[in-house]
């Protein structure tokens, strides 16, 4: 499947995005549910990604109204290779831990809905994919890391092993692929490593990463 990229957001984006969580809005169709959002966005934290790196914060939308967002830091290599939580790799709270060397995109912070009726996000997470590939892309960096989720029982489940024969089975990604683990596959990502208890909730994560073929060799 392929999607059109999301768009940059902006300063007035900022109210639209603060309500999202507890006001996930609506469509022709009816009341939009929020299908995730970590952490809690402040006005601060938000604040602190436009001050800091906007060229990285992008919204998807429908029908005029946001029904995503994705904010990303630059970060090293080396938080793509290791099983670290969301705290130590982004920063808590207004801190970003954005390094304006780094050599990866790290998607830090991200929210979704879900429209009445629908049981996929594909226009949700995959515009905001695009424009992430985009900018590396455009940065010459080495490649976007997106943690996400497992779904359902998976996210639940006991251990890395199981993570792991679960996501590098390419039929279980295409059979998932209306979620955002399959949506990732499809978009070009591939699974690295398995995140365990990734927001400290004892929910599971995978890493996945799209890696730019032409951008910058690592540094030594």
């Amino acid at each position: 499947m392929k999607y059109n990229a999301a768009r940059r957001a902006k300063l007035v984006d900022l109210e639209p995005m603060l309500r999202m969580p507890k006001r996930p809005g609506h469509n022709s169709v009816g009341k939009r549910s929020l299908a995730f959002c970590h952490p809690n966005h402040s006005r601060e934290t938000l604040e602190a990604y436009f001050g800091t790196f906007p060229q990285a914060m992008f919204v998807s939308e429908e029908e005029d109204q946001i029904i995503s967002f994705a904010c990303a830091i630059r970060t090293s290599g080396k938080l793509i290779q290791k099983p670290i939580v969301w705290s130590d790799a982004t920063g808590e709270g207004a801190t970003l831990n954005h390094d304006k060397n780094g050599a990866w995109l790290y998607v830090s912070r991200l929210a979704y809905t879900t429209g009445p009726g629908h049981a996929h996000v594909s226009k949700e997470i995959g515009p905001l994919l695009v424009s992430l590939k985009d900018l590396t892309v455009r940065l010459n960096l080495q490649g976007v890391a997106f943690p996400t989720r497992f779904s359902g029982f998976r996210e639940r489940s006991g251990t890395t092993e199981f993570q792991r024969s679960t996501i590098d089975d390419k039929g279980s990604l295409e059979r998932s692929g209306l979620r955002p683990l399959g949506i990732a596959f499809q978009a070009g990502f591939e699974h690295e490593i398995a995140l365990p208890n990734y927001l400290g909730d004892g929910k599971h994560f995978a890493m996945m990463v799209w890696r730019n073929e032409q951008g910058q060799k690592p540094r030594t």
